[in-house]
């Protein structure tokens, strides 16, 4: 089951609105010492993925939210002190159930600072263009934002973005800067999670034997050479891809449409979650962060076998993300969030 949306790195057209201003944060009787970061899924295979990569962990439950929480911690840049962390699994997919599930997840840790995202993905093939070429397994990370595609103004000179889309968490994209940094080294530490470092609960989660990409006909192509388009060498670890990702109330299942969209927008890959979250998250005073593992090309020939391996990528990839950021300081009882600092 692949989400599909896109979008642009954010941009808007002439004559669209402001932003709404984000409310600020209500307090409530919950302690200012939770989590700091919250992790949202939106079906099991995803959450199996981030939960197996979270330490000392415990099912946590709150009183009159319907979601149930899983709490622990992940590593931090500090050695000696690691990320609180919440993870949920939504009860829907798609942009509703998305911005229903970040609003549960922040009232009731009002100490959480960041949102991520964290799951499947449809990825837009390129072959042309070798260096933007996705192939499943992929990581997209949302580094240049969200493009709400399916939240437009109809025109005679064609669709425009209704309103510009909040940005994503600075924080984390300078986090994603010094990733792709130790990537240019040779430093790839999501890669350690997608082999033999696969938790045993996580078997059947390896990389499936085959990538098979079609043309609009339905007819077999040929990927680029992996030296042209950036993938690791010996065919089995994924690329990582900055951008943007699309995300709208439509699941994608055309090869033409999904080109289409991507030539509009200019966006890597589709989903059906990320304006919810981006949203919700903004409008709470939060940051927001979104990171995709690829599991379809978003055509009429979908294969399920990738989404476990595909849901693994990305949980891989927030770890290490994660590894990367300090320590987070929880803004609960002063005001919203400060979007943008690096501590």
């Amino acid at each position: 089951m692949t989400r599909a949306g896109s979008g642009r790195d954010g941009g808007t057209g002439t004559g669209s609105a402001p932003l709404p201003q984000p409310l600020p944060r209500q307090r409530s009787s919950e302690s200012p010492d939770g989590p700091t970061i919250g992790l949202v899924t939106a079906i099991p295979e995803e959450f199996a993925a981030m939960r197996a990569l979270i330490e000392e962990q415990t099912e946590f439950y709150v009183p009159r939210d319907p979601a149930s929480y899983v709490v622990g911690s992940v590593p931090s840049r500090e050695s000696e002190r690691s990320h609180p962390v919440a993870l949920t699994l939504l009860g829907q997919t798609a942009t509703d159930a998305a911005a229903a599930g970040c609003a549960h997840l922040l009232r009731s840790f009002p100490s959480v600072v960041v949102v991520v995202m964290v799951g499947i993905a449809a990825g837009v093939p390129n072959p042309r263009q070798p260096e933007r070429h996705v192939r499943l397994g992929d990581i997209v990370v949302a580094t240049q934002g969200i493009v709400d595609y399916g939240h437009v103004r109809s025109a005679a000179n064609g669709d425009q973005q209704r309103r510009q889309f909040p940005q994503p968490s600075a924080r984390l994209g300078r986090c994603a800067d010094l990733l792709k940094a130790d990537e240019l080294g040779g430093l790839r530490p999501w890669e350690r999670w997608l082999d033999s470092g696969r938790p045993p609960n996580l078997a059947r989660y390896g990389r499936p034997p085959n990538d098979i990409l079609r043309d609009r006909a339905g007819n077999q192509l040929q990927h680029p050479r992996r030296d042209r388009s950036g993938h690791p060498k010996g065919g089995s670890m994924p690329k990582v891809h900055y951008g943007s990702i699309g995300s709208a109330d439509i699941s994608v299942r055309d090869a033409a449409a999904r080109d289409d969209l991507a030539e509009r927008y200019g966006f890597l890959a589709l989903e059906m979650e990320g304006a919810g979250i981006g949203r919700s998250s903004f409008l709470s005073g939060s940051e927001w962060f979104v990171v995709r593992g690829v599991s379809d090309y978003g055509d009429g020939h979908r294969d399920d076998a990738w989404r476990r391996y595909a849901s693994l990528t990305a949980a891989a990839y927030v770890r290490s993300l994660l590894a990367k950021c300090q320590p987070l300081e929880s803004t609960f009882g002063h005001g919203h969030a400060a979007a943008g600092s690096l501590r």
